[in-house]
């Protein structure tokens, strides 16, 4: 007999394994919609892979590695040659996909990772839009010196439809309007790294301490920071035994600064302290 598990049949044999699973799983209790996520984990990203519909093997997708910008509402920006097969396929098709993966940072299972799937029309730019999007395009890859090549051509996604994948326990479908008007978060790429070395470093009773008061876990060894935005911070305990779980860490209010989190984490240090030595 199964049992379901965030969407899942799980067989009964796989149940406490599945258990332990979701609980060590960050992000499933987390504030941020899946379109903000969508849209962070975009601009994070630079590449991903492009799947048109085949030419030479008709009724069948075709994935190739592609380079990405994106513009104000998170659509994708190509340059992509002629001599491409995808680019055989769109001047066929123009219906595509781009998936997105977030970067590996160690984690040992791919699945693990989040990523998301775009999907829509590629459209040809031109003119003043084509030069904007290739200063764009540029901006985000300085080597790209081929792109004003007389075979290149500059290509925009606009989507239509998102699917977003936050690892085993989180997924949803986004809509076009819903992602496009979406923020990235601010902490997104280099300050949310730094945030969480810091505190991983320097700060490890501090995070016990969130994990006891505000996850009310007990029987805690360590607790370490892996993932921070603008609502929150992640933050996975491992429990007596070595079984980890995962706690979700929600802001008095949304930061936009490294200076608003550091203001945040010693407000809450200071209420998790209060009810320890109250308790």
């Amino acid at each position: 007999m199964a049992e379901r598990f965030g969407g899942h049949q799980v067989p009964k044999d796989a149940k406490d394994q599945t258990a332990a699973t979701l609980r060590a799983t960050t992000g499933i209790l987390g504030m941020p919609s899946d379109a903000e996520r969508s849209r962070t984990l975009m601009m994070i990203g630079s590449g991903g892979s492009l799947a048109t519909m085949s030419t030479e093997c008709p009724g069948f997708p075709f994935g190739s590695l592609v380079t990405y910008s994106v513009d104000e509402r998170g659509n994708p920006i190509m340059c992509l040659s002629s001599l491409a097969e995808h680019s055989h396929n769109l001047a066929a098709d123009p219906r595509a996909s781009l998936m997105v993966t977030a970067p590996e940072d160690g984690v040992n299972d791919r699945l693990a990772l989040s990523r998301v799937t775009l999907v829509g029309e590629m459209k040809i730019l031109s003119g003043e839009d084509k030069e904007a999007m290739i200063e764009l395009f540029l901006a985000g890859h300085p080597n790209a010196f081929y792109v004003r090549f007389d075979d290149f051509a500059t290509y925009r996604l606009e989507v239509s439809a998102i699917r977003y994948v936050g690892g085993f326990g989180r997924m949803s479908w986004v809509t076009a309007e819903e992602y496009a008007t979406a923020e990235p978060d601010p902490l997104l790429g280099g300050s949310a790294k730094r945030i969480i070395e810091h505190m991983n470093d320097d700060h490890g009773d501090a995070l016990i301490a969130y994990c006891q008061v505000f996850a009310r876990f007990d029987g805690i060894e360590s607790a370490r920071m892996v993932g921070v935005d603008r609502y929150g911070m992640d933050v996975l305990a491992t429990i007596e035994g070595g079984e980890q779980r995962a706690a979700r860490i929600s802001f008095t209010a949304p930061v936009t600064t490294t200076d608003e989190v550091r203001q945040q984490t010693i407000e809450l240090l200071k209420e998790a302290r209060s009810q320890l030595s109250a308790s």
